[in-house]
């Protein structure tokens, strides 16, 4: 039976394309990931405010379904309102539905602190304003960005974003961010995931990506502790003794 363990009910600005391919690749039997979107044009304000104003009702329709677990992805969204966006919607949503929430972004600097990484190099598909407010609202929570980078792709065109091109990009950030503890390539809709254990492999440094950090977020709270192995140091630290965490 579908999520016959538990039931993750996702709010995706978009469509929801690579974010269930890249769940099944590495969730264990029983869990299942239940998805609405908010159907957003592009990189703006405005489209953020309109993605930002149904999330209510689609939270509330998830509670409907009985999901076990609200994950609202697209950090953007949350960043443009500024420092403490992030707890003000978890805390919102948690009260509407009774049920654990978290952001991405909130998912990722959860999974940062986790992994002890502090000093961070950011690497994004987002256009310049938005590299720049992601960086902003890192350091308003006390991490230190000591490099950014963006690719500036355009909205409908990241799922098309070759694997090897964001590989090259992160392999890039690497050569002028040795003193980074580890890297935050934030975004569900490009393919990070896809070279994401190579690099850590190679850089020998942990990345904290969208899908594995919101995913990561939801088995934590839930007490999904199953081994996980082959799809980077975050999911893989799900079934090692819980001593790791600050």
């Amino acid at each position: 039976m579908f999520g016959w363990r538990k039931r993750i009910g996702y709010i995706t600005p978009t469509v929801m394309e690579l974010v269930p391919y890249e769940f099944y690749r590495f969730a264990p039997d029983g869990i299942g990931l239940v998805g609405v979107t908010c159907n957003i044009e592009d990189w703006r304000e405005d489209q953020y405010e309109a993605g930002l104003s149904i999330v209510r009702a689609q939270a509330s329709y998830l509670a409907s379904r009985h999901v076990d677990f609200i994950i609202h992805g697209g950090a953007p969204l949350i960043i443009s309102r500024g420092h403490g966006a992030d707890q003000a919607l978890i805390a919102e949503l948690h009260e509407l539905t009774g049920l654990p929430v978290t952001t991405g972004i909130r998912a990722a600097m959860d999974a940062l602190e986790y992994l002890s990484v502090q000093k961070v190099a950011l690497v994004t598909p987002y256009p310049a304003k938005s590299n720049v407010a992601t960086a902003a609202f890192l350091e308003s929570y006390g991490f230190d960005v000591v490099f950014a980078a963006q690719m500036d792709v355009g909205f409908k065109e990241l799922q098309d974003v070759p694997p090897e091109q964001i590989y090259a990009l992160v392999k890039e950030a690497s050569k002028k961010a040795p003193d980074a503890q580890g890297y935050y390539i934030p975004c569900p809709q490009w393919s990070i995931y896809a070279v994401l254990p190579e690099l850590e492999r190679e850089l020998k440094k942990p990345i904290i990506s969208s899908t594995p950090a919101n995913i990561f977020a939801a088995f934590k709270a839930l007490g999904i502790r199953d081994e996980i192995k082959g799809h980077g140091i975050l999911l893989e630290s799900l079934s090692r003794p819980q001593t790791h965490a600050r």
